[in-house]
C-alpha cells in the first residue's frame, strides 16, 4: 500500500519502489504525442486541456464538480489512491494539473521532482509504449476555496499589506501589462538543476527572503492563464509557505473584466 504523504514532491527512487502499487496512479502531463513516444511504466496520459475550462471571456479556468469527476475517474483516481504527476521542467503542465487535482479535494497528490526527458536519459525508471488500462472509478471533487483566487479576491487585496501578489511571467510581459502592484517572479526562476522539476524548498525560501516575501504573507499567483501560476503555486507551497492561492484566470481574466492594468 502507498503510504498517504503530504509531500509535494516525490523523487524517483520514492517512484520507483512504488510503481507496481496497486492504489498509485501515475499521471504522464505532457500531452498525447509525447506519451505515444514512451513513457513511464503504468503511467496515464491527461494534458493540459483535460484539466481546463474556457470561460466565455476567454479564461481557462479550472474543472471542478462533474466536469472534474469524469476524467479523473476515467484514470481510476478516488480517495484511496495517491497520484503522481511528471512532465517536462521546461513546461509548467504537470503543476497545473496537479494544481487541478489539489483543488478538488484530491490532497494526496505530488509532483515528481525530475522531468521525464532526465528520466529517459539516466534510465531511473522504466519506460515503456503500452497503454495501461485503468479500473474506472468514482472521483468525488470536493473544491477547496483556499487554493484559489478570482477577480473579487484581487480586488480587494490590492492594498492589503498582508497579501503579495506575484508575476509568474518574463519581465517582458510584466512591463507590457501586469496588475496594480503585483511582484515579478518569473516561474522560471523556481527550476532547478540538472532536470529537477523545482528548487529545494530551501533555495526557493532563501530566494523569496531575498525578494523580501516573508512565510507569513499570503501569497497569490497569477500569469497569463494560469499555468504557470500553478508551478509557482508549488514552488511556494514547496518553501514552506501556509496560505498560497492561484489566481487561474490571471491576466486575461483581469483584462477582459477591464480592470486596471500597469
Amino acid at each position: 500500500m502507498v503510504e498517504r504523504s503530504d509531500e509535494l514532491i516525490v523523487d524517483n527512487i520514492w517512484l520507483k519502489s512504488h510503481l507496481d502499487d496497486l492504489d498509485l496512479v501515475v499521471i504522464d502531463g505532457r500531452g498525447a504525442v509525447a506519451y505515444g513516444s514512451g513513457h513511464i511504466k503504468n503511467a496515464l496520459p491527461l494534458s493540459l486541456d483535460d484539466v481546463i475550462s474556457i470561460s466565455e471571456n476567454g479564461t481557462n479556468l479550472v474543472l471542478e464538480g462533474a466536469a472534474a469527476e469524469n476524467p479523473f475517474g476515467k484514470l481510476g483516481i478516488d480517495e484511496s489512491k495517491k497520484v503522481v504527476v511528471y512532465g517536462e521542467n521546461f513546461d509548467p503542465s504537470a503543476a497545473r494539473i496537479a494544481w487541478t487535482l489539489l483543488y478538488n479535494g484530491h490532497n494526496n497528490t505530488s509532483l515528481l521532482g525530475t522531468a521525464f526527458s532526465f528520466i529517459r536519459r539516466g534510465g531511473t525508471l522504466p519506460i515503456v509504449r503500452d497503454l495501461p488500462k485503468p479500473v474506472v472509478t468514482n472521483f468525488i471533487s470536493r473544491p477547496n476555496d483556499s487554493l484559489r483566487a478570482d477577480e473579487r479576491m484581487i480586488k480587494e487585496k490590492l492594498n492589503d499589506d498582508a497579501t503579495v501578489i506575484i508575476d509568474s511571467r518574463t519581465p517582458l510581459e510584466h512591463t507590457q501589462a501586469r496588475i496594480p502592484g503585483s511582484l515579478l517572479h518569473n516561474w522560471e526562476n523556481g527550476i532547478g538543476d540538472d532536470g529537477k522539476m523545482i528548487k529545494s524548498g530551501e533555495d526557493l525560501l532563501n530566494e523569496f527572503n531575498a525578494f523580501g516575501i516573508a512565510k507569513d504573507k499570503e501569497i497569490i499567483c497569477y500569469c497569463h492563464s494560469g499555468t504557470r501560476a500553478s508551478h509557482k503555486y508549488f514552488q511556494f507551497k514547496h518553501a514552506g509557505f501556509k496560505n498560497v492561492r492561484c489566481y487561474d484566470g490571471s491576466i486575461i481574466d483581469w483584462a477582459q473584466r477591464r480592470n486596471p492594468i500597469r
